[in-house]
C-alpha cells in the first residue's frame, strides 16, 4: 500500500533519509505472511516430529491448525494505538507492541473478549499464545509488562476492538479446522512451549522478509492464499525444506564414496560409523579415535545416511575455536559438493564473516547484503546474513558457542533452539571445555535427546567419567572407576539410542613410540630458542607450543636473536616472507595468512629445510601440521596428546637424519615441587599459564608423573591408560591426599570452582521444563550472558583500514578482556592511529597498544600486564 495508512498497519517503509512513510503492509496481511510459514514449517516432517516427541504426543492436523492461529496472533499488540503511532505521528506518544500485548491481556483488556473461543483448546493455549506474541527474541517477567487503557480506545477511526476481530475472524477462515470441538487438548508440556516460541520467531523473520512476501497492493484479495505460495516458495529457497528427492544420489553411491575424495578408502571408524541404526527416537553418538583417523569422513557418511533417509534436515558442525571453524568449512564444502548433485548451502557461521560455499558477501546495512553472484545467492545466504539464523541454516560449520547460545537466556535463544533440533548436532574436541561450558551443552544435548534428535561427538581425549555424562546428559550419573575407564578399549564408538552399545574400532594407523623427555626451560627461553634452533639448522620442522602468548612472544625474539648470531635466519617460520610466531592476536585476514603459511611450511604438503615455529594452543587443533620434533610446556594430558598429534602425523614421510624417531620435549619449571605455586586460598599462582590456563595443578602434577614413569608412549596404544591416568577423578583425589594439606586445599578450591562454574551455567539456562510463561530473561541491558567464563573481549575497529605486519589490511581487531578494563560502552573505534613499515600504533580507551608482525600487545607492557596475558 502506497501513502500513509489508513487502517492498522504492521510493516512499513520510509523514505530514505526522512521518516515520511512511503509504503505500508496492512496488519492482518502480515498476520496472514507468518501464519503461513509457520503452517509451511509445520508441515516439514523432522519440524512436525520433534515438536511433536517435545510434546509426547503427535501433533495432528488440528492441532497444526490451531498453532497457525496462534501464530497468526502473534502480533495483536500492534493494535494499540500507541503501536500505530509510529506510522501516524497525529495519534500520540509512540509505543510497543510486545510488552503492550502482554500487559493487555493480563490485565483482562475487554479488547480481546473476542478470543474467548481459543479457551476451548485446553489451559496451554494461553502460554502458547504469550510464547507467539514473544517473537521478538525473549520471554518477559510479569514486571516488564506494559499497559494503558488509553492504548486501546478508539481514536481517529482506529477501533482497536473491531481490529482484534477483524483479525480473529480472518483466522477463523484460514484454519476452520482449527475449531473443530471433538478433538483433545493443545499440548501442555513446557518444552513445547518453548520450542512453539521459537519456531514463531523463525516464521516472524521469515514472513517479514520482503523478498518473500511484498507488501500487499490495494487490490488483493484474501492474503493467505498467495502467502501459502509464498511461505512454500519461501522455505524452498531458504533451504529448510530440502526435497528428499534431491538428498538421495541418483548414482546409488554408498555414503561414504559420496563424501570421500576419490581413491579414498574407509578407514575401521568409518565402516563402523556406517553401520550405526538408523534409530527413531533419536541418538547420541561418541566416536572416540586419534587424531588423523578421519572422524570427519565418518561423521559425513552418517549425515548423509540421516539425512537422505529425513531422519535430520540439516547439520550443524561445531568446531571449538574461530579458526578451527574456518579451517572445517572449507573442508565440508567440497564433500558436500561430491556428495550431491544439487549441493544444499554450506554457512560459515562465525560472526564478523558473510561466507556461503566459496562465496564472500559484503555487509551495506544492518539488513542488506551483497553476494557477488547475486540472482543464485540472495536466498542461499540467508542464514549466513546474521548470527541469529546460523542454526537455521542447512549445513552450517561455526563454533561451538552458537549452540551453546541455543540454551542461554539470551536474545533468540528459542529460535536458535527450535531450528537446532532439526539438525544433526556435531561437537568436534568435545573434551575442551571447562565446566560451566560442559553444563550448558549437557543442556543442549538433554534437549536435543528429548525431541528424537540425533548428535555427534568427537574427541581424540575423552574421559571415561565424561564419555558417561555425556551420554546421559539428563541426568547426574554415578562416577565410573578408574578400573572400567581404563579397561575401555580404544579407539571406541558409543552409541545411544533406545539402548546403549558399543563398538570397538581396530585402529588402522601406524603405532608411533614417542620419546619424551622433561627439560626445566619454562623461565629460560633463550636455552629452548638455542635447543629448536639447532634441531632447525639440521633440517628438522620444529614446532614449539608454549601455553601463553607473552612466552610465545618471549621465545620468538629469543630465537631471532640466536638464528641471526648463528647466521640461519632461513630456518625461522615466516609469512610472507616476515618472521613471526603463531598465535591468536591477530587480525583475522592475517591469522588466516599465518595459518596457510604454517600448513606451506610444516603441513602435509610441507616445504623442504629446516624451519621452527614458535606458537600457542592455537596449533593444536584442525590444522593439519607435521613436525619432527616437538617442544611443548607442562600442560594436561588430553592437550598434550593433541600437541602430540601434530608430530610425525605422517609416519611414512622420510624425515631428516636424527630426526626418524618422534621426540617431545617437555618444558617445566626448574622447582619439580608444584605445591609452591598454591596460595593460602588452595588457588593456583600464576606461572608461565600453570595455575591460570591450565587452573588444576592436580592434573599438570599427573601428567609431570606419567613422563617420569615411561618416557617411551605407544600412539595410540596407550591412550586410554594415558587419559584416565591424568584426569580421572580417583587419579586426581589421590594426588590431593599425598601432598598434604596445601594440596587437599588446592582440591577443594579446584572443585568448588568446578561446582560454581556448573551452579552459574544453570543460573543462565533457559529451563525448558518450566512453562514458558514462567520463564524471564535478565531485564538489565548490561547484563551479559557469555557461553564462555572470562569472555569479555572488544572489537576495536579502525575508521580507515590499516595496513597489516604481512601486506593485508585490517578494519579491526579484537581486545582481550583485561585490556579493555576501563573503556566506556561508547567506546569502539581507535584513536591516534598510526601505521608505518607494517607497524600500527593506537589507543582505546585510556591504553596505547601496538600491532605488528608480533601480534597485538599494550605498548611499553608492564610486568602486572605481562602476567595477566594468558591464553593463545
Amino acid at each position: 500500500m502506497q501513502g500513509t495508512p489508513d487502517t492498522f498497519w504492521g510493516k512499513l517503509r520510509r523514505e530514505a533519509g526522512s521518516d515520511r512513510v512511503i509504503e505500508w503492509h496492512p496488519l492482518v496481511d502480515h498476520c496472514a505472511d507468518v501464519a503461513a510459514v509457520a503452517e509451511a514449517l509445520l508441515g516439514l516432517p523432522v519440524w512436525r516430529d520433534r515438536l511433536g516427541r517435545l510434546a509426547g504426543q503427535p501433533l495432528t492436523d488440528v492441532s497444526r491448525a490451531r498453532l497457525c492461529v496462534i501464530a497468526a496472533l502473534h502480533d495483536i499488540g500492534k493494535l494499540n494505538i500507541g503501536f500505530q503511532a509510529k506510522g501516524r505521528p497525529e495519534l500520540g506518544t509512540p509505543a510497543g507492541h510486545v510488552r503492550e500485548a502482554l500487559g493487555a491481556l493480563y490485565n483482562g483488556e475487554p479488547v480481546f473478549a473476542c478470543l474467548s473461543p481459543l479457551n476451548a483448546w485446553g489451559d496451554a493455549t494461553a502460554g502458547l499464545l504469550e510464547a507467539a506474541i514473544c517473537h521478538h527474541g525473549r520471554p518477559y517477567a510479569e514486571g516488564d509488562r506494559c499497559w494503558q487503557a488509553s492504548w486501546w480506545m478508539l481514536r481517529a477511526g482506529l477501533n482497536p476492538r473491531h481490529g482484534a476481530e477483524r483479525l480473529f475472524a480472518y483466522s477463523r477462515t484460514w484454519f476452520a479446522s482449527a475449531f473443530d470441538s471433538d478433538v483433545f487438548a493443545l499440548p501442555d508440556t513446557p518444552a513445547f512451549a518453548h520450542a512453539f516460541a521459537g519456531l514463531v520467531m523463525l516464521a516472524d523473520w521469515i514472513g517479514s522478509d520482503t523478498r518473500f512476501f511484498p507488501f500487499s497492493e490495494p487490490l488483493d484479495a484474501d492474503r493467505i492464499g498467495p502467502a501459502r505460495v509464498k511461505a512454500q516458495n519461501a522455505i524452498s529457497a531458504l533451504a529448510l525444506d530440502v526435497p528428499l528427492a534431491s538428498r538421495i544420489d541418483s548414482l546409488a553411491r554408498t555414503p561414504f564414496s559420496r563424501v570421500a575424495p576419490r581413491g579414498y578408502s574407509p578407514r575401521p571408524a568409518q565402516l563402523a560409523m556406517l553401520h550405526l541404526p538408523l534409530t527413531e527416537p533419536g541418538s547420541v553418538t561418541i566416536l572416540e579415535a586419534e587424531t588423523g583417523s578421519g572422524k570427519t569422513e565418518a561423521v559425513l557418511a552418517r549425515f548423509v545416511t540421516l539425512f537422505e533417509s529425513g531422519a535430520v534436515d540439516g547439520m550443524y558442525f561445531a568446531l571449538p575455536t574461530r579458526s578451527a571453524a574456518t579451517q572445517m568449512h572449507g573442508r565440508i564444502q567440497q564433500a558436500v559438493r561430491r556428495a550431491f548433485l544439487t549441493p544444499p548451502p554450506v554457512v560459515l557461521a562465525v560472526p564478523g564473516y558473510l561466507r556461503v560455499d566459496d562465496i564472500e558477501g559484503q555487509k551495506l546495512a544492518p539488513f542488506e547484503v551483497l553476494w557477488a553472484d547475486e540472482d543464485r545467492f540472495r536466498f542461499r545466504g540467508w542464514a549466513a546474513e546474521s548470527p541469529k539464523r546460523y542454526l537455521a541454516g542447512c549445513i552450517s560449520v561455526g563454533t561451538i558457542d552458537q549452540v551453546l547460545l541455543s540454551s542461554l537466556m539470551v536474545g533468540h535463544a528459542h529460535l536458535r533452539a527450535a531450528a537446532l533440533l532439526r539438525q544433526l548436532l556435531v561437537i568436534d574436541e568435545v573434551h575442551a571445555s571447562d565446566a560451566y561450558m560442559t553444563r550448558i551443552l549437557e543442556s543442549v544435548l538433554a534437549r536435543h535427546i528429548q525431541a528424537g534428535g540425533h548428535a555427534i561427538l568427537l574427541s581424540a581425549t575423552l574421559g571415561g567419567e565424561a564419555r558417561s555424562q555425556l551420554l546421559h546428559p539428563e541426568k547426574q550419573v554415578p562416577p565410573v572407576a578408574f578400573g572400567d575407564a581404563e579397561a575401555a578399549p580404544y579407539p571406541l564408538i558409543t552409541h545411544r539410542d533406545e539402548v546403549e552399545r558399543t563398538v570397538h574400532v581396530a585402529s588402522d594407523g601406524a603405532e608411533r613410540i614417542i620419546e619424551l623427555e622433561v627439560y626445566p626451560w619454562l623461565d629460560e627461553e633463550d636455552t629452548m630458542a638455542d635447543a629448536a634452533l639447532l634441531a632447525g639448522v639440521a633440517g628438522a620442522k620444529v614446532l614449539v607450543i608454549r601455553n601463553t602468548v607473552t612466552d610465545c612472544v618471549k621465545t620468538q625474539l629469543a630465537l631471532e636473536r640466536a638464528a641471526h648470531a648463528a647466521g640461519a635466519p632461513g630456518v625461522l617460520f615466516a609469512c610472507a616472507g616476515v618472521p613471526s610466531p603463531h598465535h591468536s592476536r591477530f587480525s583475522r585476514a592475517d591469522r588466516q595468512a599465518l595459518d596457510a603459511a604454517l600448513e606451506r611450511q610444516i603441513g602435509k604438503q610441507r616445504s623442504d629445510g629446516g624451519c621452527v615455529v614458535v606458537a600457542t594452543q592455537t596449533v593444536q587443533q584442525s590444522l593439519d601440521l607435521d613436525a619432527d620434533i616437538l617442544f611443548s610446556d607442562l600442560c594436561p594430558i588430553d592437550v598434550l596428546l593433541q600437541r602430540l598429534g601434530r608430530l610425525h602425523r605422517h609416519p611414512t614421510r622420510p624425515r631428516p637424519r636424527d630426526f626418524d624417531t618422534p621426540r617431545a620435549f617437555v618444558v617445566t619449571p626448574r622447582n619439580r615441587d608444584l605445591g609452591v605455586l598454591i596460595g593460602k586460598d588452595g588457588a593456583a599462582k600464576n606461572y608461565h599459564g600453570l595455575g591460570r590456563v591450565y587452573p588444576d595443578l592436580r592434573m599438570l602434577e599427573a601428567m609431570w608423573r606419567m613422563i617420569e614413569k615411561e618416557a617411551g608412549w605407544r600412539i595410540p596404544a596407550m591412550n586410554r591408560h594415558l587419559v584416565e591416568s591424568g584426569l580421572h577423578s580417583s587419579v586426581l583425589d589421590a594426588i590431593a591426599q599425598e601432598g598434604g594439606a596445601d594440596w587437599q586445599a588446592h582440591s577443594n578450591y579446584v572443585l568448588g570452582t568446578v561446582r560454581g562454574q556448573r551452579r552459574h551455567a544453570d543460573l543462565c539456562l533457559v529451563d525448558w521444563s518450566r512453562p514458558y510463561t514462567d520463564v524471564s530473561f535478565p531485564s538489565d541491558p548490561g547484563e551479559r550472558i557469555m557461553t564462555r567464563l572470562g569472555e569479555g573481549d572488544r572489537r576495536v575497529r579502525f575508521q580507515v583500514p590499516a595496513a597489516g605486519p604481512f601486506g593485508l589490511d585490517f578494519e579491526e581487531l579484537v581486545l582481550p578482556a583485561w585490556w579493555a578494563r576501563g573503556a566506556t560502552v561508547q567506546d569502539e573505534h581507535a584513536e591516534d592511529v598510526s601505521t608505518a613499515h607494517g607497524v600500527t600504533h593506537f589507543t582505546f580507551g585510556d591504553r596505547a597498544f601496538v600491532y605488528d608482525r608480533l601480534g597485538l600487545r599494550p605498548h611499553q607492557t608492564s610486568k602486572s600486564e605481562l602476567a595477566d596475558d594468558d591464553g593463545p
